[in-house]
This record gives C-alpha cells, sequence and structure tokens, in this order.
C-alpha cells in the first residue's frame, strides 16, 4: 500500500490539511474555519483551543476525502500564520487569547523597539535599521504584554507562536521554529537571540519564556502522542516535522528555493518573497533575514497585511447574498483599467511594506455617480495589485533585480482577471504551478525528507513541484495603469494626516481618541525634514509613516499633483514649458544642449545660455559610477533641483546607473521633466516597470541603447506599440565627451522610426555637430543632443545652436528629397 504525507496550512481564517503522495499530488484535504474576534479597530484575536479542534476535524476529513488508512501516514507537517503570538502557563494552557498577527495594537511597542537608545545589530532586518519595525512581530507584542498585561506577563511561563503550540500539543515537545526566529523574532543564525535589545527594551525576561529548543524546518519535532494521534485519527509514534510560517513554507511549495527567485503568496494577505544570494538591505522591505527557509537560502520580504481579506470584506458587507466571485469578476471586467478615476487603498488594517504604518486605513477616493459595484469591487483588486507593484519597485530601488517571472499562489490563483491585473500592474509574468496551495504542498514536501522518500528538500522540490502555466502581462495594460499607480501611489501620503489624527484638534472636545491614540504611538516623533528627504531620495520614494507626518507642507501638493495624473510630454515638474516651442528647430526638430559639457563651475549661468540661445531641452547626465559601461560620476538629484530654479527649460535626464529606482522619485521632485533608463541594466519586464514609474509620474519615459548594443527586436516592439516615449541612441561610449560620432547609429534610428512612425522621439547624443546632425536628422532623428560642439564652439554657445539649426534644415531637405 503507498505510503502520503499529510501537510497542514494554519490560515487566518481555517486550518487546512492535504494528503499528498511522492510526486506531489493532493489526493484529498479538508478545511476547518475558526473564528477571529476583532475586541478594538486594529486588534485580532484567535482562540488556540479553536486550533487545536480545527486541526483534528481537517486532518481526519483530509484522510477519509483520500480514503487512505491512519498506517499509510509516513509523516506529518504544519505551518501557521506568523507571528500570531500565544501566552501559555507553566502548564501550557493558554493564559489569554493569542495577538492574531494582523493584530495592531502594539503600535506604540514597535515604536520603542525601533527607536531603541544606540539601536541594536538585531535591528538590520528592518530595513537596514533605520526601521520602522512592525506591529506584527513578536517583540512589540511581548512588550505590549508586558507593559499592558502585566498579571499575564508575569504568570506566563512561555511566550510563543501558534505554530509552537500546536507542535507542542501533537508532540508534547517545545520548541521554537527557526523560520519564525528568523523573520519576526529579530534572530539571526550568525548574531543569535536578540538578547540585547531585550535587555534594552527592559524585559530581558524574555529570553527564559522564549522556548529553548530550536528546530529547522524540514528537522524532526517527534512523534505523535497517544493522545493528539486519537486526536487526528492517525497512528501513534507518526513523525512530525517542523514547518514555519505559512507564506515561507509556501516558498518550498512553489519551488523557490534559489537566488533570483520570488514567490508571491496570496490569501487573506499577500507575501512578495525573494531569494538573495548574499545580504540586502532597503527602504521599504523587510530582511535580509539570513538561512530563514533553508541554510544558504537568504530571504527578503514585501508584504500587504489586507488583501484578501478585503475582498472578502466586500463580498460578506455590500453584496446580497448568494453572489459570487465570479459574478463580481464579471462586473469587474467590464470596468477599464483604472476603474473611470476610482482609486482604493488596500490598507484596512494598516500597512505592512512600504510604509509600516499600523494606523493606516483603507479608502476609497474619486467616487462618482456613474461607479457601480463593478468600478468598486475592481478597485480594490486593482488596489492590491499595485501594493505589490509598489513593493518592488521599492525592492528594485535598493538594487533587487527584479526575476524574469514570479511564482503565485494562493487565492489570487483562483481569480483569472485578478491574476491578469498583478502581472499588468507589476509588468512581470507571472507562473503557477499544479498545486495551489503552495503552503500544504511546502509541509508534504517537508514531512517527504523527515520520512525519507528524498534526501533533501531541494530533490524533493524537483519530484514533487511543477509549473503549468505563465500570466504574461499585456503591454497596453501596463502602459494603461502608469496613472493609476501612480494615484494609487499618492493615496497614502495624502491621507495619511487623517489616519495620524492630525486634523483632530478641529473636533469638539472628548472626541480626539484617535489623536490621542496617535500621539502615543508617537505621531509627532521623528526625523526633521532634511533626513526625510533623504530618505525619500534614497529609498526610490518609500517614506516612513514618520516622515509623511513631518513632509506634509510639501507631500500635499506633491501628492496632488501625481494624483491629477501626467504632465505634458516635456513639461518640467514645476509647470511651463519654458523654451521648448523656441528650441524646436526646422521640422519639429529639439536642440537639447548637454550640460556635460559644460562649466560644472557655474552650471546655472550654462543654463540660461541654453535658454536665451533657443533651446528646447536641457540634457543633463546623471551617472553615479554603479554601471560597469559608464564608470562616470556626474550629476544628481540635488543639482536638477538646482538647475530647475535656474532655467525654464525642460530638464532631460539621462540616468545611465545600475539601479535607476534609487532616482527616480528624487529626480521627478527635483524638476525633471523626462528620464530615460538604459535597456541594458536589467531585463526588459523591468525596464517596462521603470517606464511606467516615470510616466505615472508624468514625466517623458525614455530607454537608453548604448553604441556597442545591436537595436533589439523587443525595444523596436515595445516603441512600435507605444510602451515608450522616447529612444536615446548613443553614438559614443556614455560618460566622457569629446568622442567621434559612430556612424553606426544611423542605421539604428532608421530601422526605429521606419517601425515605430512619427510619434517616437529618437533622440541622438554624442559627437553631435554641424557634420553629423544633417545625417542623423536625415536618417529620421528629432532630439539632438550636443555638447563638446556647443559649450565648446569658438564663437559661442548661440552661434553652434545657429550652425545645428542650419544643419537640420539641410538635413530634413536631404530626407525630403530622397522620400520624393
Amino acid at each position: 500500500m503507498d505510503k502520503v504525507v499529510i501537510g497542514i496550512d494554519g490560515g487566518t481564517e481555517s486550518l487546512r490539511a492535504g494528503v499528498f503522495d511522492k510526486t506531489g499530488r493532493m489526493l484529498g484535504s479538508h478545511a476547518h474555519p475558526y473564528e477571529t474576534q476583532y475586541p478594538h479597530p486594529g486588534w485580532a484575536e484567535q482562540r488556540p483551543e479553536d486550533w487545536w479542534t480545527a486541526v483534528g476535524a481537517a486532518v481526519r476529513g483530509a484522510v477519509a476525502a483520500a480514503e487512505v488508512t491512519p498506517d499509510q501516514v509516513a509523516a506529518l507537517c504544519l505551518d501557521t500564520t506568523c507571528c500570531t503570538v500565544v501566552a501559555l502557563d507553566a502548564d501550557g494552557a493558554p493564559l489569554r487569547p493569542a495577538l492574531l498577527w494582523m493584530d495592531m495594537r502594539s503600535a506604540a511597542q514597535a515604536r520603542a523597539v525601533a527607536g531603541v537608545t544606540g539601536g541594536d545589530p538585531a535591528l538590520v532586518v528592518n530595513q537596514g535599521g533605520a526601521g520602522p519595525v512592525s506591529a506584527e512581530w513578536m517583540l512589540p507584542k511581548s512588550l505590549w504584554l508586558a507593559q499592558c498585561e502585566p498579571a499575564t506577563w508575569a504568570r506566563a511561563a512561555t511566550i510563543c507562536e501558534y505554530q509552537d503550540y500546536l507542535n507542542l500539543r501533537l508532540t508534547g515537545r517545545l520548541c521554537a521554529c527557526t523560520n519564525n526566529m528568523a523573520v519576526r523574532w529579530h534572530c539571526d543564525t550568525q548574531r543569535g537571540r536578540p538578547l540585547s535589545l531585550m535587555a534594552k527594551l527592559g524585559i530581558p525576561e524574555l529570553a527564559g519564556k522564549w522556548p529553548q529548543e530550536e528546530v529547522a524546518p524540514g528537522g524532526r519535532v517527534g512523534s505523535l502522542t497517544e493522545a493528539a494521534a486519537q486526536h487526528l485519527g492517525l497512528a501513534a509514534g507518526t513523525p512530525v516535522a517542523q514547518g514555519g510560517a505559512d507564506a515561507f513554507i509556501g516558498m518550498i511549495g512553489l519551488g523557490v528555493v534559489a537566488p533570483g527567485q520570488m514567490a508571491l503568496l496570496t490569501g487573506s494577505s499577500h507575501l512578495q518573497l525573494g531569494v538573495v544570494g548574499s545580504e540586502l538591505h532597503g527602504r521599504g522591505f523587510f530582511g535580509t533575514y539570513r538561512d530563514a527557509v533553508l541554510p544558504g537560502c537568504s530571504v527578503i520580504e514585501g508584504g500587504q497585511t489586507s488583501t484578501g481579506s478585503v475582498v472578502h470584506w466586500f463580498k460578506r458587507t455590500l453584496c446580497p447574498p448568494g453572489l459570487s466571485y465570479a459574478e463580481l469578476d464579471g462586473e469587474a471586467a467590464a470596468v477599464p483599467p483604472g476603474c473611470e478615476g476610482l482609486t482604493a487603498l488596500d490598507h484596512f488594517q494598516g500597512n505592512r511594506t512600504p510604509h509600516t504604518d499600523p494606523l493606516s486605513r483603507g479608502a476609497l477616493a474619486g467616487l462618482t455617480l456613474k461607479h457601480g459595484r463593478g468600478h468598486v469591487f475592481r478597485a480594490l483588486l486593482e488596489s492590491v495589485a499595485a501594493g505589490t507593484a509598489v513593493i518592488l519597485r521599492a525592492m528594485s530601488a535598493s538594487g533587487y533585480l527584479l526575476p524574469s517571472a514570479i511564482t503565485l499562489a494562493g487565492g489570487a490563483a483562483r481569480s483569472e482577471l485578478w491574476l491578469q491585473i498583478h502581472a499588468d500592474m507589476s509588468g512581470v509574468p507571472l507562473r503557477l504551478t499544479r498545486e495551489c496551495e503552495a503552503p500544504m504542498l511546502g509541509c508534504a514536501i517537508l514531512a517527504a525528507v523527515a520520512a525519507g522518500w528524498y534526501a533533501d528538500v531541494p530533490g524533493a522540490v524537483q519530484h514533487m513541484v511543477h509549473v503549468e502555466r505563465q500570466v504574461e502581462p499585456d503591454p497596453a495594460a501596463v502602459a494603461a495603469y502608469a496613472v493609476p499607480l501612480a494615484r494609487y501611489a499618492a493615496l497614502y501620503p495624502a491621507l495619511a494626516p487623517l489616519f495620524h489624527g492630525d486634523h483632530d484638534h478641529d473636533l469638539p472636545a472628548g472626541q480626539q481618541g484617535q489623536k490621542a491614540q496617535a500621539g502615543a504611538n508617537g505621531g509627532s516623533s521623528g526625523p526633521h525634514l532634511a533626513a526625510v528627504s533623504a530618505e525619500r531620495s534614497g529609498s526610490g520614494g518609500v517614506v516612513s509613516a514618520e516622515g509623511v507626518s513631518l513632509e506634509l507642507g510639501g507631500g500635499k501638493e506633491a501628492a496632488a499633483e501625481a494624483a491629477a495624473g501626467p504632465r505634458p510630454a516635456g513639461e518640467p515638474a514645476g509647470g511651463g514649458g519654458g523654451g521648448a516651442a523656441a528650441g524646436a528647430a526646422a521640422g519639429g526638430v529639439i536642440l537639447a544642449p548637454s550640460i556635460l559639457a559644460a562649466d560644472f563651475a557655474n552650471l546655472a549661468a550654462a543654463a540660461a545660455a541654453a535658454e536665451a540661445a533657443g533651446a528646447g531641452w536641457l540634457h543633463v547626465d546623471a551617472f553615479d559610477g554603479s554601471w560597469s559601461a559608464c564608470r562616470n560620476f556626474t550629476v544628481g538629484p540635488p543639482v536638477v533641483a538646482a538647475l530647475a530654479r535656474a532655467t525654464r527649460l525642460p530638464l532631460d535626464v539621462h540616468l545611465a546607473v545600475m539601479h535607476p529606482g534609487r532616482y527616480i522619485d528624487s529626480l521627478v521632485k527635483a524638476g525633471a521633466a523626462g528620464i530615460t533608463v538604459h535597456w541594458e541594466i536589467a531585463p526588459e519586464a523591468e525596464v517596462a516597470v521603470l517606464l511606467g514609474w516615470i510616466r505615472g509620474a508624468g514625466l517623458r519615459a525614455g530607454v537608453a541603447l548604448a553604441p556597442d548594443t545591436p537595436l533589439p527586436d523587443s525595444l523596436v516592439s515595445l516603441a512600435a506599440r507605444g510602451g515608450v516615449d522616447v529612444v536615446l541612441l548613443l553614438a559614443v561610449a556614455p560618460g566622457w565627451g569629446g568622442q567621434a560620432f559612430r556612424p553606426a547609429v544611423l542605421d539604428k534610428v532608421r530601422q526605429l522610426r521606419q517601425a515605430a512612425g512619427p510619434e517616437l522621439r529618437i533622440q541622438v547624443d554624442g559627437g553631435v555637430n554641424a557634420a553629423t546632425a544633417a545625417e542623423a536628422v536625415a536618417a529620421g532623428a528629432d532630439v539632438l543632443v550636443a555638447g563638446s560642439f556647443l559649450f565648446g564652439h569658438s564663437k559661442g554657445l548661440a552661434a553652434g545652436m545657429d550652425e545645428l539649426r542650419a544643419a537640420v534644415a539641410s538635413g530634413l531637405a536631404a530626407a525630403a528629397q530622397k522620400k520624393a
């Protein structure tokens, strides 16, 4: 008789058990629900005894559905929500309901953890030590228990997780899971437990309350006791393998166990989990969690607290009984992307990343009398997908290279519409496996290793995980979502003052509770405005809740501007087209002096001279030396901001860097009118995300191509379908002036113009002078960047501009004659 294993997934709304064979095929499953209590807004609790009831019912139901016998079960393994905190007495009995992972009551304690005097090495997982710390995590919840329920704290012999409690009930052994410890307990395989951080928080006794033993995922916790076996309907002595946090074990169930891969786990919440080969820290995401899933498998994490739960809320509270999700999907599918101006914020239970704000709340903005139920439902679906896209943007801004595809599992996989919206919002393909219940399959894989079926987890993955299909982004929809994505990104900064109670002083006396609560959570503390500006500039635009509160003076205008949609192409961020019309040479060709060739001691004067000479754009090369093809250092956002104050010319920024996401939002704020990124620095999907990001901010979005890079068919296709506003074709190596023009660029210009037509701006940069300008225009270029020729002209910049205008006229005449 064939052996089987059982994977158990303790989720937010129910516990599910599945029976699996050696190929990873589920033979039967069963789910048993349990209730969540919400004593106050932002609080969420569950009764541990309900979990125990659920695991017995679910396992018995799964075994019956699979039509197997107890002696066929070779091993079992369970995962649970994380960080759901349990306080147990000396006999292992719960002292109070568990603080569910989404419980946000410990917001003030989370702030205290992040702000410990002198910092602490354990805090590096919280955005490189900059914080904030999520109220979901173990230490804030433990500190809340110590401060707010001292009697419970004193009686608690053990502070542990849902995972640890069920393992204790199953085997009689109390042990912590190294996965939970790495991702939510501030523990690390090299630094150990955060003993110094506990001491600084005034709770050194927590070290003795945590389980003293640790077991890694896949390790053997023990065997089913007689009582547990009777409860589950299995044989006593059945091996129990260690699982972990549901989403992280789901990575195993998706086969995401190697650097460069990413999992998107969807359900009541979303988690974006990327495997990295080395430490990576930054704004807007958590980690790196060293060895979090398997030895050598380190992870960075983004997360959204309320996603599927928001969709469920809508159906439960606002729809008639019997209405199906399929019917709602049908209504939403009839609504165009962007919901005709309706934007939702998915922060119904706070925000985990990128803002890490437990006080944030959900919202609908832009409602009109035209909007119907389908609009609202689609707006909620889009808000969740937009939240994922913003998190991916934050990761990219810190140097994370987005994968060629993201492997997705969970509730979102049941909706073709929602899958497509996710792919279109992020611009990255989604890969789906045969078994969508990834956490259960991940547990089954760990149980299979514990049972001796396979030598290790990667070997088991090869046999038990099977990719079935891939959902590709729709290029037209990716472009259509640029503005809705910008509106979504603007919504949180615009509403944060309301969430934080900043306007509650206008309320009558006695109605300022939320204001007081926000103050108790430290709403007025944080870095100075200069630090907030640096925070935004260095993080791809991600700012913490504290930063938003301090930045409100300028943030409101920025948010309103982003929400209003894009400015006309070429218009600077501050408004006003400047010299654009004057700078258009014959045939609409734009002349753009390159500030890289000017006197860096007096850039303001150079910009003024270019404007006076009738330039159309001012070209700004922004290099940071990070890209191997361009090791020069030039200017950054502060210089762009200074140039924006010195001239009305639209600032055309050529961003030749390895990680452009680090600078896009700060360049937008500085006053750039257009931003061009290099095709060579990332896969096409990631470049598409960057272009959508730039367009969503209301700027021209461009792609640059180095002279030695052949013209890719995919770039030609992107340009032909309107996915980019400008293509910059370099005729010299990037980074240095005074180089000779490479005529091979002209063939690229001709090919691109023929494919894309007149709507695309084709820019030629490098070695442009009176002779080469005529050749470039004749080939089809309509933006010319000239540096050394203009700023080094013997008769001055104005004379050089006149020569270029004559060359443009000559080139246009030659093109017309050839066409005739």
